[in-house]
């Protein structure tokens, strides 16, 4: 069970208080914040609204979410110390929902199961996610992750993306799946040094390190697939990944 340290849902018309909604199952979207530090900071937080506000439009939600009104809508007073917190903003028609729960650190032994899915409308971080959570509920989030593959064309992570290496490449997926907040960051630091290619499992197989970076798992080392008998032969590329990802928590 989920122990929040925050959770409301709002009318967005009017901002006056609801009944909590999680909305997961409604038409529209989320995006979850990594937020650290003794005084609250959201980690990418303007990337974050922008790609939501973005999707709000190709949902035809008439709806705009500024840092202002959401820094307005989260209370000052959370007896939190020191914020090592996922922030989970949700939108639907009329109504935005916000959760803040404490981040479980995932395991340094994290492997990963293959099930053929792919997401309804994949591009956009929208909360048909059913599917998924009932996937994510035979699993310890903590230890393992889903990765999707969809005509034997691996995808993208239930919550995170793949990053394969192979002979010092960044290699992603190519194929119809949503591109996240924290990979566009760290492919940012490696232009032109990575490519986006068709995965089968065949190319798991041959990669020497599979590394998954997302909101809530940060930057994460594959260590095994036991599914296909992939283990992990190297750590370079994920030690690079992690250290620029883990000065950013720290600006």
């Amino acid at each position: 069970m989920v122990n929040f340290s925050f959770k409301k849902s709002y009318n967005y018309n009017s901002f006056n208080s609801v009944k909590y909604d999680h909305l997961w199952g409604s038409k529209g979207v989320f995006t979850t914040v990594r937020v650290v530090g003794r005084s609250p900071r959201y980690i990418f937080l303007k990337e974050h609204l922008s790609q939501l506000n973005k999707s709000l439009k190709k949902q035809n939600i008439k709806f705009a979410l500024t840092e202002k009104k959401l820094l307005e809508l989260i209370p000052n007073q959370l007896k939190i110390k020191k914020f090592n917190h996922l922030l989970r903003i949700a939108v639907k028609q009329n109504l935005i929902s916000i959760s803040l729960r404490p981040r479980l650190k995932p395991s340094n032994n994290f492997q990963c199961q293959l099930i053929n899915y792919q997401r309804v409308n994949a591009r956009v971080k929208n909360l048909h996610y059913k599917k998924i959570l009932s996937l994510q509920k035979d699993i310890d989030m903590q230890k393992e992750e889903i990765l999707f593959y969809s005509k034997k064309m691996i995808l993208e992570g239930s919550t995170t993306n793949l990053i394969m290496i192979k002979n010092n490449q960044m290699i992603m997926p190519k194929g119809n799946y949503y591109k996240g907040i924290t990979m566009n960051y760290l492919l940012k630091k490696f232009t032109n040094k990575y490519i986006f290619k068709s995965i089968t499992s065949s190319d798991l197989l041959s990669s020497d390190e599979l590394i998954l970076v997302g909101s809530g798992k940060g930057v994460v080392k594959v260590s095994s697939i036991p599914q296909i008998k992939w283990f992990s032969s190297s750590s370079k590329m994920f030690k690079r990944l992690s250290s620029i990802y883990e000065a950013q928590l720290k600006l």
